[in-house]
């Protein structure tokens, strides 16, 4: 992918299968991988250091993936791979709405997990680059419409002096009228 080391959360209480996943994902994307067997330690490694991936269990000791990964997620928006033995159509539909990107039923092709999660980083980067244009954006838009409303209150002013300057002209030119009038 980039030479930049990826953050990703691998939560999976299975050891032969924690190996195996390390392994492959270090390897494609020269990735810092935190391994964490349940949902307590999960959270707490994930306050410390947010992630950019999250790759779950949907069954993490007597947790249940899907908070796990509805809690990850009120944390900070971003991808999700959810591993299962069995699912239910509810907990699919429930999966997807939380923004869970593939759910992969095990025994699955850690190639067709890898490219996934490939995907699935370069859509985080892509967005989180869109997100730093946009508060960029934001940002100068803030400024200009700081530096228009500034220029507008100073041609304000500009205006009441003119506007004041002529006001006395016109009494000067009335009253040096009145006088010749008198004389």
């Amino acid at each position: 992918m980039t030479g930049r080391a990826y953050k990703i959360l691998l939560v999976e209480p299975d050891p032969t299968c924690v190996e195996i996943l390390v392994r492959s994902l270090s390897g494609r994307f020269n990735a810092h991988i935190t391994c964490a067997p349940d949902a307590e330690s999960c959270l707490d490694a994930d306050l410390l250091e947010p992630h950019e991936l999250i790759i779950a269990e949907l069954e993490v000791g007597k947790s249940d993936g899907l908070d796990l990964i509805r809690k990850l997620m009120s944390l900070s928006v971003r991808p999700a791979i959810l591993l299962v033995d069995e699912m239910t159509c509810e907990q699919a539909i429930e999966a997807l709405r939380m923004g869970v990107r593939d759910v992969f039923h095990k025994p699955f092709a850690v190639e067709s997990l890898l490219d996934a999660a490939g995907a699935a980083l370069r859509t985080y980067q892509v967005q989180r680059q869109h997100a730093v244009k946009y508060h960029r954006m934001r940002k100068l838009v803030r400024r200009v419409v700081q530096e228009r409303r500034d220029l507008n209150r100073r041609v304000e002013l500009v205006c009441r002096d003119l506007v004041s300057a002529h006001r006395r002209l016109v009494d000067r030119v009335l009253t040096f009228q009145q006088a010749k009038a008198r004389t």
